[in-house]
């Protein structure tokens, strides 16, 4: 908690302007959903992608007016993406509190998203600027594929590495390089300052994921076992992807019974789990995060050395070892 803490502090004046600006966007004349969306501007979270865009903006220069439109812009582009994905995945709750589709219902929780995505789109036509409207054009579809293939992946069983990047990379990593390209750009940064921090991003996004999906695999909070939730919807994560390919072939197939069954009973759950930790598949996510940590710091020192490349080596770090 203290990595994130001096993170935000470095840029607590940016962050409190953005704030006020994204708390603007959620206001409106009309009265009859304005309490959905009061509901959607209590939940601010850690606001990690604002942050890695402000940091973005930093390293290349300053943070100018730009940057904190484009880093409204994306928050509303990530909260309809969220709400979204709790209407898809049935979802109740969202770190500790109800979803907005469980405080309301789904077809509420569907136009709100819809609007949200409405007001990114004007916004980032009101910019005037062809090039943002690329890369958001570029991110939606992004966003909407990554959830289409892991949808279609998990109805299928498709137990692939290759494919759980692609849909990792599509449905989180994107927004996060988007974050951080954006950032860059609003800094009137150059082509290729750019690019590395595009890949920057990427990086924070795919670590940020294999993260989360770790997090399936162990306790969480009150519930005093791992939650599984992941399994349960038929969405194979990487530990359990490598566990399956490494594992003698009579465990792996008798694990893929109880998959392709789709009988997720807390002593299946329970079973995979167990089998993910003993062939190491925990380690092996961590190990990729690791690499992935290596490169990150690499490009990075493509930029002189400043406090917002301090804060975004930390942020790598927060990524990864983050508790929730």
């Amino acid at each position: 908690m203290e990595k994130i803490q001096n993170i935000t502090q470095s840029v607590q004046e940016e962050l409190e302007a953005f704030n006020k600006l994204y708390s603007e966007a959620l206001r409106h004349s009309t009265h009859n959903f304005r309490f959905m969306l009061d509901f959607v501007s209590k939940k601010n979270g850690k606001r990690i992608r604002p942050l890695i865009l402000i940091l973005s903006a930093k390293l290349c220069g300053k943070c100018m007016p730009e940057t904190l439109q484009y880093a409204v812009i994306l928050e509303l582009l990530h909260t309809a993406t969220l709400v979204h994905d709790d209407v898809v995945d049935n979802t109740m709750e969202r770190r500790g509190q109800p979803s907005v589709m469980a405080q309301f219902d789904n077809r509420k929780a569907v136009l709100l998203g819809d609007y949200l995505l409405s007001q990114a789109i004007m916004r980032g036509v009101n910019t005037g600027n062809l090039l943002i409207l690329r890369i958001l054009s570029d991110l939606a579809q992004n966003l909407v594929e990554g959830e289409l293939v892991q949808l279609v992946s998990s109805s299928k069983i498709m137990l692939n590495e290759e494919v759980y990047f692609e849909v990792i990379w599509k449905k989180t990593a994107s927004l996060f390089a988007s974050c951080s390209e954006l950032g860059a750009l609003s800094a009137n940064a150059d082509k290729e300052q750019r690019k590395i921090l595009w890949a920057i991003g990427k990086n924070l996004g795919i670590c940020f994921q294999i993260r989360d999906d770790i997090f399936d695999y162990f306790e969480q909070g009150d519930i005093g076992k791992p939650t599984g939730n992941d399994i349960r919807e038929g969405k194979i994560t990487l530990p359990l992807i490598y566990a399956l390919r490494i594992s003698p072939p009579e465990r792996s197939e008798a694990m893929m019974r109880l998959i392709r069954e789709q009988n997720f009973s807390p002593t299946t759950i329970k079973c995979l789990i167990d089998f993910a930790k003993e062939y190491k598949g925990i380690e092996y996510a961590q190990a990729k995060m690791q690499k992935i940590k290596g490169e990150t710091i690499q490009l990075l020192n493509f930029f002189p050395d400043s406090e917002a490349k301090n804060a975004l080596a930390d942020m790598i770090d927060y990524v990864i070892e983050r508790e929730k």
